[in-house]
């Protein structure tokens, strides 16, 4: 459905697009998935591959086995996105490297989520879910041993990141809902010291950066329940403007040269907005049960500069994403006396989203000039008459004097959901 369904989600995916909503699954279910993707995006005509394409999901949902005023109030849930044969893959990027950020954020990783929800009354849900990773820490010492040779000790820590998604539900009326998410900052950070101390001089290098970055991001959300469709529209605000970026920032402490800082490009990262709306029709199947056609459409700015005079290729565009769906609700098992016959459900799905193209050109500075790296590249070679080699604009920068981007990337998926 495009992603629209904040406010009618019900199921372990609520753990990720409203919490709220595990108050809806009134029973014990278990989920199993498959998610695949492959990228059609280019770099001046050339194809560009996504990391881990490839992943599992599981899920659960059930109400706690509470009493009193609590029985039918608290309900839990779990989802996961597993990688085949990774657990997490950060990739840190030179700054004038060329790629695609916001898919180094997608695929790469470990996704575990758990949440909990209350049911306020008939009409009013509130969730939490916890977004968990670890991220790595620690240092590398070396110094001459015994036999001048370089010994090393390695010390890496894994402390947990955990970024909290929260959630609203609320039923304005029998066929209108509404929602509210917020979904924390979330990234996994990892930095390393490397101490060397070598003929008595120590040298030090310290390396940091920040992997699979996701901004805060706020989601308003509606759901419209009728007798032929049922329909939903999420609005969506995602603030990339507070992006610490995804390059290595590098800093060394020298012998006789002292204290010195790689400089990175300062890149101005923009906010953005989007809008995701969904439909979806339900029919019987004969013999019970039920099946559904689903469909999405959802347009998201970018937050990526359109253009960058400078050393960065930051490449991306404005997205338009166009989903299709069906899934099969069945009857299993044998019926029990006084109790209804579980459920199955097999949806299958498919998404295209397309990247808007763009052609980005390159600024040279004038040799008196100094802008910031950002703001334009400048002639790596001084002009000396006597070497022609020499003369004329000298860049290596791969973008330079343009460079080119856009394209799809598709994405499809089965997912089993059993009654327990």
């Amino acid at each position: 459905m495009g992603g629209a369904v904040a406010a009618r989600v019900d199921d372990f995916s609520s753990v990720y697009y409203n919490p709220a909503g595990l108050a809806g699954s009134r029973h014990k279910h278990v989920s199993f998935g498959l998610l695949g993707a492959a990228s059609n995006l280019t770099i001046n005509d050339r194809g560009y591959d996504l990391a881990e394409p490839l992943g599992f999901t599981l899920g659960a949902t059930a109400p706690a086995p509470l009493g009193g005023v609590l029985a039918d109030r608290l309900f839990v849930g779990v989802g996961l996105y597993m990688l085949p044969t990774t657990m997490v893959r950060v990739i840190a990027r030179l700054p004038a490297e060329p790629f695609y950020p916001w898919y180094d954020n997608r695929t790469q990783r470990l996704v575990i989520l758990p949440g909990l929800a209350v049911r306020v009354n008939q009409r009013f849900n509130l969730g939490v879910a916890l977004d968990l990773l670890a991220g790595l820490g620690g240092q590398v010492v070396a110094g001459e041993g015994p036999t001048r040779a370089l010994d090393a000790r390695v010390d890496e820590e894994i402390p947990t990141n955990a970024a909290l998604h929260a959630g609203f539900q609320g039923q304005l009326a029998d066929e209108l809902t509404i929602a509210f998410v917020y979904r924390q900052e979330f990234g996994v950070p990892f930095t390393t010291v490397s101490r060397t101390t070598v003929a008595g001089e120590p040298i030090d290098l310290a390396i940091k950066a920040t992997g699979l970055y996701t901004p805060d991001t706020f989601v308003l959300g509606f759901a419209c329940r009728t007798s032929v469709v049922d329909l939903s529209l999420d609005g969506q605000w995602a603030l990339w403007s507070s992006y610490p970026g995804p390059f290595v920032v590098v800093d060394s402490q020298l012998p006789l040269v002292g204290p010195l800082s790689g400089v990175l490009p300062v890149v101005p990262w923009q906010d953005t907005f989007g809008a995701r709306l969904g439909a979806e029709k339900n029919m019987p199947l004969a013999g019970g049960g039920s099946w559904a056609l689903r469909g999405g459409y959802g347009f998201e700015t970018s937050p990526v500069p359109a253009q960058q005079p400078g050393t960065t290729n930051l490449l991306d565009g404005p997205k338009h994403t166009v989903s299709a769906g069906v899934g099969f609700r069945i009857s299993v098992g044998e019926p029990e006396a006084g109790k209804p016959r579980k459920h199955l459900r097999i949806d299958v799905h498919a998404q295209a989203q397309l990247v808007g193209p763009r052609t980005m050109r390159k600024t040279v500075a004038a040799q008196d000039e100094t802008p910031g790296s950002f703001d334009a590249l400048r002639d790596e070679v001084v002009d000396d008459a006597s070497e022609p080699s020499t003369l004329g604009i000298q860049v290596s920068n791969p973008g330079y004097p343009s460079i080119r981007s856009g394209g799809q990337v598709f994405s499809g998926g089965l997912t089993m959901e059993l009654e327990l």
